[in-house]
């Protein structure tokens, strides 16, 4: 009997066809760092990011009580916070009519120097007024008023102890 050779031929890679191993393997680096990225963001955002800064929001009276003071009648938009230091300091911000702007000062410093509009600092300050230590308080005032529209006026007030 005659021994017949059989030669093995290697499959031949037809054209078109995909490696998916090689495929995968290059899409799964960047979709990992994808998704490590969403999430690094996602613990981010529910991080307790809190840090004391020694900024809390107080009721508006006590600001305004610690530098003499009572809150206007018809201001809009009133936020105020205390400063925990070595000594405390209060600020608040509100918008309030320019007419009843030096009203307001009169009626609650009435001893005091009433708003200037010469060496205030800061951009736009239109007024202003520094006085303490108040009457009956431990504390200093300071007043500064800008132009908030033709009939506004945003005014930041500042208690603390000098």
């Amino acid at each position: 009997m005659t021994q017949v050779e059989t030669e093995t031929v290697p499959e031949e890679v037809r054209p078109g066809r995909t490696r998916w191993g090689v495929f995968t393997a290059i899409l799964a680096v960047p979709t990992l760092v994808v998704a490590g990225l969403i999430a690094l963001l996602v613990a981010w955002l529910f991080t307790d990011d809190s840090v004391d800064t020694g900024v809390r929001k107080v009721p508006c009276a006590e600001a305004f009580a610690y530098g003499g003071a009572k809150p206007p009648a018809g201001a809009r938009d009133l936020t105020c916070v205390q400063e925990a230091a070595q000594d405390p300091r209060y600020e608040a911000r509100f918008r309030l009519r320019s007419a009843e702007v030096s009203a307001w000062v009169a009626a609650s410093y009435p001893d005091g120097p009433g708003l200037r509009n010469v060496q205030c600092d800061g951009d736009n300050v239109y007024a202003c007024m520094t006085w303490g230590p108040v009457a009956g308080q431990s504390s200093s005032v300071q007043l500064e008023v800008t132009h908030d529209g033709p009939n506004w006026s945003e005014v930041r007030f500042v208690a603390f102890t000098p």
